[in-house]
């Protein structure tokens, strides 16, 4: 029951996400008609201002500077990462704020997981204590453990420092698990990039295109994580 109940869950919750997408991809086509389109000029007005005051920052190597310790931060703090990535969008071109991200998440990532490695098997078995399913998806073979990092890399509610740490604890291999976690928290990476360069103008595409892409993503993998432990729980029933 209790296994069905999650299923149902996880299913429900990415349906959602994914309808949550469309519908903000609906609501950016009809703020393209006319009467809509002159009273959203003047809100955009006010955060032209607000764009221009950070275009005029004269040190960018200093937010630069910041933005990394946002990052460290992030290892001890509940700071969205996603609020991260939006700073390092708004005051930068997106293909250098993407760039900056992608090093502050390494260097987060990095941190964890060697703190997780320290914490050793101990912080393992507590993790799994509480979570029978995954349990059962990492102690089977080597690929669904990469599968199931990818995908919890795509999904946001899923801390970023609890996954570093269980797979560092774990002794998985550091290479590979930075290389699977950018493969899985990329699209999320430029996605926030672009909602940063383009905060100041919301309901363009340029704006809701990436939120929507996140969206649907995020439900993808939902669905997909749910399917993954379905059939880690099929195996075990067989066995």
């Amino acid at each position: 029951m209790r296994s069905l109940t999650r299923s149902k869950l996880l299913n429900l919750c990415g349906l959602l996400l994914i309808i949550i997408g469309f519908v903000l991809l609906a609501l950016t086509m009809l703020m393209q008609i006319q009467q809509f389109a002159v009273r959203y000029a003047k809100f955009l007005e006010m955060l032209d201002n607000l764009d221009n005051a950070i275009a005029a920052i004269p040190n960018k190597g200093l937010i630069i500077i910041a933005i990394m310790l946002l990052y460290l931060a992030k290892a001890l703090l509940p700071i969205p990462i996603s609020a991260v990535c939006v700073v390092a969008g708004m005051a930068f071109p997106t293909e250098l704020a993407v760039a900056v991200n992608i090093v502050g998440f390494v260097l987060l990532c990095t941190i964890k997981f060697f703190w997780g490695k320290h914490l050793g098997r101990g912080f393992v078995y507590k993790f799994l204590c509480r979570y029978e399913n995954v349990q059962k998806v990492l102690e089977s073979d080597a690929s669904s453990k990469d599968g199931l990092l990818v995908a919890l890399r795509l999904v946001p509610s899923i801390p970023i420092n609890t996954v570093s740490q269980l797979y560092g604890a774990m002794g998985y291999g550091y290479y590979k698990y930075i290389f699977l976690s950018m493969l899985g928290f990329l699209p999320k990476i430029i996605s926030y990039s672009m909602v940063g360069r383009h905060v100041f103008d919301p309901f363009s595409y340029a704006f809701m295109l990436p939120l929507v892409i996140i969206f649907v993503l995020t439900g993808i993998a939902m669905i997909g994580i749910n399917m993954f432990l379905n059939f880690a729980n099929g195996k075990d029933k067989i066995k």
